[in-house]
């Protein structure tokens, strides 16, 4: 099981909140500063990762060393967009430590809270009246050995260079499923089908599926299209001898990137781990999309 839901709306109510994010600008640090008045008052305590705040004298009272961050807080708040939310999903993500975010960025897909909502949704959260939502991350192994890297929305298998094609194949649970030239593959989780996938054409999915997206990067072929398989089955992709996959690279949430060499054998799947996101009661995926993405929106 991928996914597991907890619709129940009174859940335990958090005491001691962290916020890891750059403060870029003095709205920012502005609004940081408001969303910390109102958990001070209701006695929360406060504390912010120093290696990422350090650039706010406001928040330096707060910043504590990360090994000490994690031991002490029981819900981290990630502020700013989606990429600060991938980077502390997967630093501190398998910790088990939910995790809100606050949008101070641009699309901010995975957050939850924007500078422009009330408080009151944030204190909503405090107290205990949230949906709590584990979703895995993705793995993989290079020549069977276990990768460190995981991905919350993706791992991609790119050749390195623009405009420049690779050879594979693709099986599925050792299923021989097709060889492929092309720019690469983006293998996604539900909650990265929002991402980078979405750019290359792949398909949205709801976030509550057990599925493994599996969408090629401009493949050589008019009938290639992507896969949506059951998130319990196993992804092995061979690279071929061809000399076009010299420098070809595996990329975890476009932040981590790893070299590969001919010939090499990638095989993808589900953690066992899993990411605990934290969403108020109110959430709700279609209308996110309606918002993030401009469904239904007049082009006049």
């Amino acid at each position: 099981m991928l996914k597991i839901k907890n619709l129940k709306e009174m859940n335990k109510a958090f005491k001691k909140i962290g916020l890891s994010g750059p403060i870029k600008n003095k709205k920012d640090e502005s609004f940081i500063r408001g969303v910390v008045d109102c958990l001070s008052k209701q006695g929360i305590e406060i504390l912010s990762e120093k290696s990422l705040m350090d650039n706010s004298n406001y928040l330096n009272q707060f910043s504590v060393e990360d090994a000490e961050f994690i031991k002490r807080i029981d819900l981290l708040v990630s502020v700013g967009g989606d990429g600060t939310m991938l980077r502390n999903a997967r630093k501190f993500g398998k910790n088990k430590i939910p995790i809100l975010g606050i949008n101070l960025g641009t699309l901010g897909f995975l957050t939850d809270i924007q500078t422009d909502d009330p408080l009151s949704r944030l204190e909503d959260v405090v107290n205990g009246r949230y949906v709590l939502d584990e979703r895995p991350f993705l793995e993989a192994k290079l020549n069977s050995k276990q990768l460190s890297s995981t991905a919350l929305n993706e791992i991609v298998l790119h050749s390195g260079a623009i405009a420049k094609m690779m050879e594979f194949s693709l099986f599925i649970d050792n299923s021989f499923v097709y060889s492929q030239k092309a720019d690469g593959l983006i293998i996604f989780s539900p909650t990265g089908s929002t991402a980078y996938s979405l750019s290359g054409g792949g398909p949205l999915v709801d976030p509550q599926l057990n599925i493994i997206g599996i969408s090629p990067m401009f493949p050589h072929s008019i009938n290639t299209t992507p896969i949506l398989i059951n998130g319990d089955k196993e992804i092995r992709i061979e690279l071929s001898k061809s000399l076009n996959n010299q420098g070809s690279q595996l990329s975890f949430d476009g932040q981590e990137n790893i070299k590969l060499k001919k010939e090499s054998v990638l095989t993808i799947r589900n953690s066992k781990q899993n990411i605990r996101l934290v969403h108020p009661v109110d959430d709700d995926f279609f209308s996110r999309c309606r918002n993030k993405l401009g469904w239904g929106r007049s082009i006049t």
